[in-house]
């Protein structure tokens, strides 16, 4: 298998470490199969975006400190310019919260640069393709519910995976929640009526960094990451004190002793199943 890197990355000696790794990483000895790299470089963001336009390119290895654009701007362009190209972020240690907001909003992974060696991009590569080839096929479906706005479970399953590996990888804890309305009784026009009243009142609770989702017929999913300005508990308290029209049973990340994202949505459901069973009691 051949496969097509963009190395955006203005230092001269950055480029030639860089360079040499990739080197490296060509043939079978990190991959599960015998893999060829083919490898462009671009020493700025007007480079970059015209070798995205000129040739096929399967990964971008994005330094986002570029002598015309910095920071996010240079990510937000390249991905404008190649929105089907993953992208893993090369950073500094100073620009890792950076690093993790973009990651947010598309990024595929990112390697600190100190800790860039054959073994660790190899895996950052093989994640990133992945994790975008089943983005693509997510999209090819429907990343929204039509009824509430909100993602669909494919998409929150590739989504929540996601920031579930970077969690462990950051040691930084996180939240997932499945939840129903409490009430649904009535015809189809009162049910969809509560289904979409319960998911903006989700969206309202959980905040705007967290991924919400309708998950099943009358069921939605939460992940919320673990923030210096929003721990976990600080979310969670607010569901305790919603006006209880949503049941939420809840399972928390431990970086120390991770688990499947499949492992915490059942703790979750089982957790809302022990809430309802306490209730009818």
């Amino acid at each position: 298998m051949t496969v097509r890197v963009l190395l955006a990355e203005s230092g001269i000696e950055n480029t030639l470490f860089l360079r040499d790794v990739l080197t490296e990483l060509d043939g079978a000895r990190h991959w599960t199969a015998w893999v060829h790299l083919e490898t462009s470089y671009a020493a700025t963001c007007a480079d970059a975006a015209a070798v995205l336009a000129a040739e096929p390119v399967d990964i971008l290895l994005l330094d986002p400190d570029l002598p015309d654009h910095q920071g996010a701007e240079a990510f937000r362009r390249l991905q404008a310019a190649a929105p089907h190209v993953p992208v893993v972020l090369l950073v500094e240690p100073s620009a890792a919260s950076l690093a993790e907001r973009l990651v947010r909003e598309g990024a595929q992974d990112f390697l600190l640069k100190q800790e860039v060696d054959c073994g660790p991009l190899a895996r950052a590569m093989r994640n990133a393709l992945e994790r975008h080839r089943l983005l693509a096929a997510t999209r090819a479906t429907a990343m929204t519910d039509g009824l509430t706005g909100l993602l669909t479970r494919p998409a929150f399953l590739t989504l929540a995976d996601r920031d579930r590996v970077l969690a462990a990888r950051l040691s930084r804890r996180m939240m997932i929640l499945v939840a129903e309305p409490a009430d649904l009784d009535g015809g189809p026009q009162r049910r969809d009526l509560a289904l979409v009243d319960a998911a903006d009142g989700l969206r309202n609770l959980a905040g705007p960094a967290a991924l919400v989702a309708r998950i099943g017929a009358s069921r939605f999913g939460v992940a919320v990451f673990d923030t210096e300005a929003e721990p976990v508990e600080e979310i969670r308290s607010r569901f305790r004190v919603s006006d209880g029209r949503i049941a939420v049973g809840v399972a928390l990340f431990d970086p120390r002793d991770p688990v499947s994202l499949d492992a915490l949505l059942e703790q979750a459901a089982l957790n809302l199943a022990s809430k309802a069973s306490r209730a009818t009691v």
